[in-house]
């Protein structure tokens, strides 16, 4: 059973939703505007919830299920213990290798904020009494660290350039001092899981807890305590969750049941530039429509070409609806006074140029017009008529789609005719 598997049944064990509710996994760079429209389609956005920022804001990919049942419900799967501590250990690891080599405080403080690829944000959860203490106490065994690096340059002179790994294999020397720095710091993460959920802290296997109240407002602030992009939020231990209840905008049809799945952005890593990561996969195949948002100004310069790619040559293009944010910015370069018009030509362009380009690395690309949609005002209060008219359409196409029954088919081998066949191939070879 793959983990995404592992994770659903878990959910779904104290949170389960109706199987006919039609899903959209929306899809884009960070800073898209992925999480806007959400707070739009939720009716959040006085609440400010979900939190948005420029910097990466969604950590853990989050499903909004959009029902009309009994008060709310926020389920969340908790990261383990193990997998947690991993991630400490990487950055303290990281944070005392460049100390050791600048001996820069700032640096320090700074390195000790998150992960390089900034998944793991552990200063959300860790506060700056405890980031002082930690950092006191790696001047405290520094001596020691410094003298045993100079033991094993001694023992290793043809390695005194790789530093770094002298430096690590040092820590693991020390490992009593050191395990007492990364135990004070997972100590302050359990104290500060433990206060969010009811006393509950992480295990060492994932974990799942559940929340439930009859208030908006109670429940809004638990949502935040736990996936919020900030500091004071646990989100960094959280690896998915599922909002339930009765969110939704008052423009919405009021019998409209969805559940929009907010995924981790694209584009904060470099790699995803080219290939897009695996781990959008599982989505990309229980999900009844795949939305894909890009900026209009700028599209495609960083993860979209690549999802866009990966997309269709999985076979799921005809899941795909595009939408084009922040039109309102567009700024054509053949006119003073651009209609909106003008600026859909500008972006369909760009759309045009990027297909043709996907096209000549052989990737066969085609999808219907009416599936492309260009949003803007999105930084205003409310939802405009023709954002309005534009949600609904995605929402109704998605609706559509839930009527084509989804199953997988095992595949069935015949053991002989493949003998057969490589027989052939190698006398083929061979010839």
């Amino acid at each position: 059973m793959s983990r995404y598997d592992e994770i659903q049944q878990a959910l779904s064990a104290v949170s389960p939703i109706p199987a006919d509710l039609p899903k959209l996994y929306f899809l884009g760079d960070t800073g898209a505007g992925k999480t806007t429209i959400i707070r739009k389609l939720l009716g959040t956005e006085e609440s400010a919830f979900p939190t948005t920022r420029q910097m990466r804001t969604t950590v853990a990919p989050t499903e909004y299920v959009m029902m009309q049942n009994s008060g709310y419900d926020l389920a969340v799967v908790l990261k383990s213990l193990t997998e947690v501590s991993a991630y400490i250990d990487e950055i303290l690891k990281s944070a005392i290798c460049q100390y050791f080599l600048e001996r820069d405080k700032a640096r320090l403080a700074r390195n000790m904020r998150q992960t390089a690829d900034q998944r793991f944000r552990l200063y959300y959860m860790l506060s700056q009494d405890a980031s002082q203490r930690v950092m006191e106490q790696i001047d405290l065994f520094l001596p020691q660290l410094e003298a045993k690096v100079f033991e094993l340059q001694n023992m290793f002179p043809d390695d005194t350039d790789e530093k770094d790994v002298l430096i690590d294999l040092a820590l693991t020397e020390i490992e009593g001092a050191y395990k007492t720095l990364c135990a004070e710091i997972v100590r302050e993460v359990q104290q500060k899981t433990a206060s969010v959920c009811d006393g509950e802290q992480l295990s060492p296997d994932r974990r799942v807890y559940k929340y439930h109240s009859e208030s908006q407002t109670e429940f809004i602030a638990k949502c935040k305590a736990m996936l919020s992009s900030e500091q004071n939020s646990i989100s960094p231990v959280v690896e998915y969750a599922r909002i339930r209840g009765g969110l939704s905008a008052p423009w919405m049809d009021a019998d409209s049941q969805v559940v929009i799945i907010d995924g981790e952005g694209i584009g904060h890593d470099a790699k995803e530039a080219a290939q897009l990561d695996s781990r959008h996969y599982d989505h990309f195949y229980h999900a009844d429509a795949i939305v894909l948002i890009e900026e209009s100004k700028k599209p495609f310069v960083a993860g979209g070409k690549s999802a866009l790619k990966s997309i269709f040559q999985r076979g799921y293009g005809e899941k795909l609806y595009l939408v084009f944010t922040k039109l309102d910015e567009v700024e054509p370069y053949d006119t003073d006074s651009p209609s909106d018009d003008d600026r859909i030509a500008e972006v369909r362009d760009g759309l045009t140029n990027v297909i043709a380009a996907l096209k000549e690395e052989g990737q066969a690309i085609e999808f219907e017009t009416d599936r492309v949609f260009f949003l803007g005002g999105l930084d205003e209060s409310g939802v405009n008529d023709a954002a309005m008219e534009s949600l609904e359409s995605i929402l109704s196409g998605a609706k559509e789609l839930t009527r084509f029954e989804h199953r997988f088919i095992m595949p069935e081998y015949d053991y002989e005719m493949l003998a057969a066949f490589l027989i052939e191939s190698t006398n083929g070879h061979g010839n």
